[in-house]
């Protein structure tokens, strides 16, 4: 993937955590497993050797009366990542969304205790439908059983939103290299997000709606975390855009097809992103402001775009739209006029070497 430029200043690792939580997910979850024994096997004297066989572990209730436990942690580290970025072994979230995070942790938090009870109330229920499963293996099942109050401390339901600071007694401090990765971990997690929108592109003359919910999703994430890393906010701006000029009802055809097609190839793969949104700064560090180059109005092009898009600025339309043509028109009186001087011949200025930052 695209090097990130250098290790980050003390500054630039104080501004980042000053604008971000850390949230760790503790949820201790009961594996309704026991060590599985020899005698569990009724092999007698052939038992293998402990160096040679790993007996591995018995199921002691129905793993699907855990699942549950399992969803909501699932969906949690779904909320978390819908605007966050794991780090650490936890979470990075913008603090503009770390309060609205909080409180749906809890909310998941308490749902997940409330189901904990729930099964506790019928822990025994349950132990004895597993052996009713299994009539041949249920003495073993009933001998490895820990009594309900052993199985309850095994339940935790916590999130921490915690303060990112480095220490001063720490000699050799990593947090800044730490820091410089969570860029590349941001595009790899929109990646992923976007690993299933080309189906809804090969073999199609239109997108479906239900399709920009995925495209919606990347831009979320990827607004909420632009002041991470800035290779991101080129990659926001065309999406944004892009979202901008669809219509409100019906499928995206034609030229918007187009380019959503575009931005599927450009979400879909991690160093695509980061060499775009590398590109488009290097190129606009090169350019001044007063010599940018500007994109051609309606008036200019004579193209009818649709009325949404008459407000939308329109960097990303560079990327799709052909140049004015020249009509080849002259004036009139063009023959009337006096010769025009001999122009001066200047020598052409060095040539800016374009960068492989689109796809």
């Amino acid at each position: 993937m695209t090097d990130t430029t250098q290790s980050l200043t003390a500054p630039e690792v104080l501004r980042l955590t000053e604008q971000m939580t850390l949230f760790r997910i503790d949820f201790r979850i009961w594996s309704g497993r026991k060590q599985l024994r020899a005698e569990d096997l009724h092999l007698g004297d052939q038992r293998p050797p402990v160096d040679l066989v790993s007996l591995g572990s018995k199921k002691v209730c129905n793993p699907e009366a855990l699942r549950v436990f399992h969803r909501h942690k699932q969906q949690l580290e779904r909320e978390l990542l819908a605007v966050g970025t794991r780090f650490l072994g936890g979470y990075l979230i913008p603090d503009r969304r770390a309060a609205e995070l909080q409180q749906r942790a809890a909310a998941i938090a308490a749902e997940a205790q409330a189901e904990a009870e729930r099964f506790l109330t019928d822990y025994d229920r349950h132990i004895d439908a597993w052996c009713a499963a299994y009539p041949d293996w249920s003495s073993a099942i009933r001998n490895a059983v820990d009594p309900v109050e052993q199985v309850r401390r095994q339940f935790r339901f916590r999130v921490q939103a915690l303060r990112i600071e480095s220490s001063p007694v720490v000699a050799a401090d990593t947090l800044a290299d730490d820091l410089c990765d969570v860029g590349e971990t941001i595009f790899t997690e929109v990646e992923q997000i976007a690993r299933g929108l080309e189906r809804s592109f090969v073999g199609q003359a239109a997108l479906s709606r239900r399709a920009l919910g995925t495209f919606r999703r990347v831009h979320e994430k990827l607004d909420a975390l632009s002041f991470v890393d800035r290779r991101i906010d080129p990659v926001v701006h065309a999406i944004g855009q892009w979202l901008a000029r669809l219509p409100l009802t019906g499928p995206i055809e034609g030229q918007r097809f187009l380019e959503g097609w575009a931005l599927m190839r450009l979400v879909s793969d991690a160093e695509t992103m980061a060499r775009h949104g590398a590109g488009l700064l290097a190129l606009e560090a090169l350019m001044p402001a007063e010599t940018a180059v500007q994109t051609p109005t309606l008036s200019e092009t004579g193209d009818a775009l649709p009325a949404e898009a008459a407000d939308v600025a329109s960097d990303f339309d560079v990327l799709f739209e052909t140049p004015p043509q020249d009509t080849g028109e002259a004036t009139s009186d063009r023959s009337s006029m006096t010769p025009p001087a001999e122009p001066t011949v200047t020598p052409p200025s060095e040539p800016v070497h374009s960068q492989d930052f689109w796809f």
